[in-house]
């Protein structure tokens, strides 16, 4: 058998630690920068970080011309799928891409406008809140806001230890507004083909 030649050893010695360094830098870099999970993109350094999906979060809306809003609720597994994809990678393209998704459902209101209710420190109500809601769910029944088309905002949240509290706080960290012509404007990738 022949013994491979010296200059052959020494790109394998240069190009592995460059190589892995290069994945290193490129994982902290997106997520210092970009807020991509630690779990994702090679995970360097998931074992050590608590930044995973079960701490992120998002809260889906419709918004009406007159600024009132409507939580969503209820979302299919491919609208989830989504979403977690959106959360693991928070860039305004990724949540757009959500958007579009969710969008595509009918959504209608599930009862008439309730209040917030106000809780306690141990998760008890104890009174309704200033502001009302309309909870919207998918549904087979057509509505009229196909005709109205309203904007969507995705509100991303991150869960936070905080060691002064001693609680996990909840911390909003962006909050995306997207467009009915954003929402149903055909992806680049539909239009070739």
């Amino acid at each position: 058998m022949r013994r491979p030649s010296s200059s052959s050893e020494w790109i394998a010695i240069v190009c592995v630690p460059v190589v892995a360094l290069a994945i290193v830098g490129r994982q902290l870099y997106l997520s210092r920068n970009y807020g991509l999970s630690t779990w994702k993109g090679g995970g360097m350094g998931m074992f050590a970080a608590a930044a995973e999906v079960s701490n992120r979060y998002a809260k889906v809306f419709l918004v009406e011309p007159d600024r009132t809003t409507d939580p969503l609720v209820q979302f299919s597994p491919d609208d989830n799928d989504m979403l977690t994809r959106a959360l693991e990678y928070p860039t305004r393209n990724n949540f757009l891409r959500a958007a579009k998704k969710i969008a595509q459902e009918n959504w209608i209101p599930a009862y008439q406008k309730r209040p917030v209710l106000k809780v306690n420190s141990d998760g008890n109500p104890v009174g309704a809140g200033d502001k009302t809601y309309r909870v919207m769910v998918p549904s087979e029944i057509r509505s009229d806001r196909e005709s109205r088309r309203p904007n969507m905002e995705i509100q991303y949240w991150n869960l936070r230890y905080d060691p002064a509290a001693r609680r996990v706080r909840a911390f909003l960290l962006n909050t995306f507004v997207f467009t009915p012509e954003e929402l149903f404007q055909p992806d680049k990738d539909q239009k070739r083909l």
